[in-house]
C-alpha cells in the first residue's frame, strides 16, 4: 500500500517542480549602426582665415556581427522564468575618409571590437504544449575593447523581444529569440544611446 501510495504522488508532481534549471547556447547576430564621424583639424595661417582648416573627414559605420550566448535559466512557475546570459561578439567599426585636404579620398579603415555583454531577463511563456511561444525583457552590462585594447566603454543595456520553444525530447528543446538591445554606451565617434536589432537560435537543455 505504501509503495503505491508513492508512485501516486509521484505521478501527480507537476513535470516543472522536477525539472526548474534549464541551460543553453545559441548562435546569434547582432545589427549595425551608424557610428558617426570626426573632422581633423588644422589652425590656419592667420592670413588664410581664423576657421580651423579641415584636412579631412571621416564617416564610420558599426557592422552587423555574429555571435555567441550562454544562457542558464531557472523556471519559478511553468510560465515564468528569470535567466541570466552572457553575449560575446566581434564586430567591426569601418571607417570611410572624406573630403581629404589633399584630395586622397575613399581611404578606410577598419578596427574589430570585441564585446561582452553580462545581462538578466524575465521571461514569460504561454501554454505548456510543444512549442511554446514567449515574451522576454531585461537589462544588462555592455562592455566593449577595441582592437589595440586601448579605448574601452562599459554601459548599461535594456533589451525585449520574445521567441519560441519547440520541445525535441522532455530535456532538449529547440529556441529562437529576436528583439531589440538599446545601449547607453558603445564605441563610436558620437556619445549616444543605440538601439540594434537581435536574433538568436540554439538549444537548451533542461535537467
Amino acid at each position: 500500500m505504501k509503495w503505491a501510495t508513492v508512485v501516486m504522488l509521484l505521478a501527480a508532481t507537476p513535470a516543472f517542480a522536477q525539472s526548474r534549471f534549464e541551460v543553453g547556447a545559441a548562435a546569434s547576430w547582432t545589427g549595425g549602426f551608424d557610428a558617426g564621424g570626426l573632422d581633423a583639424l588644422e589652425t590656419r595661417n592667420p592670413s588664410t582665415g581664423t576657421s580651423p582648416l579641415i584636412l579631412f573627414g571621416t564617416s564610420s559605420r558599426v557592422e552587423g556581427a555574429p555571435g555567441a550566448i550562454a544562457r542558464a535559466t531557472f523556471f519559478v512557475t511553468p510560465r515564468l522564468a528569470v535567466e541570466g546570459a552572457l553575449e560575446y561578439e566581434r564586430p567591426t567599426l569601418h571607417t570611410t575618409i572624406l573630403a581629404d585636404f589633399e584630395g586622397a579620398i575613399g581611404s578606410e579603415a577598419d578596427n574589430t571590437i570585441s564585446s561582452y555583454l553580462f545581462g538578466g531577463s524575465v521571461l514569460y511563456h504561454f501554454g505548456g504544449a510543444r512549442l511554446t511561444p514567449f515574451v522576454s525583457g531585461g537589462a544588462g552590462w555592455l562592455r566593449q575593447l577595441d582592437e589595440s585594447r586601448v579605448t574601452a566603454v562599459s554601459g548599461t543595456e535594456i533589451h525585449a523581444g520574445g521567441g519560441v520553444r519547440y520541445r525535441l525530447t522532455p530535456h532538449v528543446a529547440l529556441r529562437a529569440d529576436v528583439g531589440v538591445s538599446s545601449r547607453e554606451k558603445s564605441i563610436a565617434f558620437e556619445n549616444k544611446r543605440r538601439t540594434v536589432p537581435v536574433v538568436s537560435g540554439g538549444l537548451t537543455y533542461r535537467f
